[in-house]
């Protein structure tokens, strides 16, 4: 019975060793089986001797660093000790270079394990050489609809900059060629001249976001006590001329007395873009409707509208500079796609977060989440 349970054992051992064997023939990874001691190379896969180039001969029985494939792998004496100590190493695109100086990228994963009584290293390595040239044509793809977004953007911006000019110039105009005898009140001039310059500086604060480093905006927040219910007010104020023209109510209750710690300046841009959005994407004689609602953590802004909505496919993507959902909706003709990414940096900065949920043709909801700590 004893002899019978060996043989059986000594059976099952080469049934796994022929299992094995086979797996690691036809894998499709590279395999490289390394002592755990010295670092030498036991054990080589035919996919690695053919990716790379080298025979099997000039891979056993050297050390991983001293196989020229491995030449830009410049801490492999030290990733050795460090898979030693730790018995684990991860590389997501490390450059090997084959035997007749092609460079390949790889994904490169070791461990160490015991075979039997032995400490053993096995590295995997697959090759991803298509899957990074599949990602840079994808990522230069993105960077030129990028490029092309803000040479439209910047255009229209331009074209934007024009009526607030031409406003300017017809009032000054107007007062030089009635020299004194001019037919609107001065100070009637001077606040539709005042207006106006407000929009350029919009405009033109909103450019600066395109051009500036997150650093050097960083640097433009001061931070002080604001008086939320006092903010959406003066908000909502700003946005009515504009809900007029569409009959659209702005309805904000029960807005709690609560003083936030940020850019009073910068919030209210935050508020006003998100309530003039609304606006813009909102149905003739619909709603606008601020809510509050405080929980343990934050406090939650909810703007929300009874209008087109957003498609499900642009989603993902409202809070990215230069985009511009429904961008063949003349509603949306004059904008610029920064105001959405512009909410998202004001959200940020402020160590928050904004969101949207929105069904096409039934409104959408966009929340401004700002911690706690921040509000007083």
């Amino acid at each position: 019975m004893e002899e019978y349970l060996i043989k059986k054992i000594a059976e099952r051992l080469v049934e796994s060793e022929v299992r094995y064997r086979r797996l690691f023939e036809s894998a499709h990874d590279g395999i490289l089986i390394l002592n755990s001691k010295t670092g030498q190379i036991d054990d080589v896969n035919p996919f690695l001797i053919k990716l790379l180039g080298y025979s099997k001969k000039e891979f056993l029985n050297k050390k991983l660093w001293e196989i020229g494939a491995f030449k830009n792998m410049k801490t492999a004496k030290n990733s050795f000790e460090i898979l030693k100590n730790k018995g684990f190493l991860r590389y997501d695109n490390l450059p090997l270079e084959t035997k007749k100086g092609k460079i390949i990228n790889v994904e490169f994963l070791s461990n160490s394990y015991f075979a039997g009584e032995n400490s053993v290293i096995q590295c995997n390595i697959r090759d991803i050489t298509e899957r990074r040239k599949l990602e840079l044509i994808k990522d230069s793809k993105k960077l030129l609809d990028e490029e092309k977004l803000k040479i439209e953007s910047i255009a229209n911006a331009t074209h934007e900059l024009r009526t607030p000019i031409a406003i300017i110039k017809g009032n000054v105009d107007l007062a030089i060629r009635t020299k004194g005898k001019y037919t609107k009140k001065p100070t009637s001039a001077l606040r539709a001249i005042d207006r106006e310059i407000n929009r350029i500086s919009s405009i033109l604060m909103d450019l600066s976001l395109v051009t500036s480093k997150a650093w050097e905006l960083k640097n433009r927040i001061v931070y002080k006590e604001v008086d939320l219910r006092s903010l959406i007010k003066v908000s909502i104020g700003r946005c009515k001329p504009l809900a007029y023209k569409k009959k659209i109510s702005i309805i904000s209750k029960d807005i709690p007395d609560i003083t936030i710690f940020g850019d009073k300046r910068y919030l209210d841009k935050m508020l006003v873009n998100l309530i003039k959005n609304s606006i813009i994407y909102g149905n003739k004689k619909g709603h606008t409707t601020i809510q509050i609602k405080k929980t343990k953590e934050n406090i939650l802004i909810n703007i929300i509208d009874d209008g087109i909505g957003i498609l499900e496919e642009d989603l993902p993507h409202v809070f990215e500079r230069f985009y511009r959902a429904d961008k063949f909706n003349s509603s949306n003709a004059n904008s610029i796609g920064l105001g959405l990414a512009i909410v998202k940096w004001i959200a940020e900065i402020h160590g928050g977060q904004v969101s949207v949920k929105s069904t096409k043709d039934k409104g959408s909801v966009f929340t401004v989440s700002l911690p706690i700590e921040n509000i007083k």
